[in-house]
């Protein structure tokens, strides 16, 4: 069996099995779009209709190397989300300080100058 078989076959396989899951979580109609892409209807909080659409991958190799590694992946992704909830915690700190700066007035030495 060559090595696109092999990745067909896995696709084919996490596809049918992700098609199920969604039908049964969901009870809605899952339609396959294309090779390892299926879509699902659903309504936002407007009560506009939506789709949400999955695709399967295989990555050709997954090594460190490649920058295909679930694993590392998704520790660098996690990075990600820790510096930018810092940086949020930082400008929010900021803003809270300069909202408490405003709120208290002129200090009394302002006052004096005045």
């Amino acid at each position: 069996m060559t090595q696109k078989n092999i990745t067909d076959q896995l696709r084919n396989r996490f596809t049918a099995d992700l098609a199920e899951f969604l039908a049964a979580k969901y009870d809605v109609d899952v339609c396959r779009t294309a090779a390892g892409t299926v879509m699902i209807p659903t309504v936002d909080s407007n009560g506009d209709d939506r789709w949400v659409k999955f695709s399967v991958i295989i990555p050709k190799e997954a090594d460190e190397e490649s920058g295909n590694d679930g694993y590392a992946l998704a520790q660098e992704y996690q990075l990600k989300l820790d510096a930018a909830a810092a940086r949020k915690a930082e400008k929010d700190r900021k803003a809270t300080e300069r909202a408490a700066k405003r709120k208290s007035g002129p200090t009394a030495v302002e006052n004096e100058n005045s």
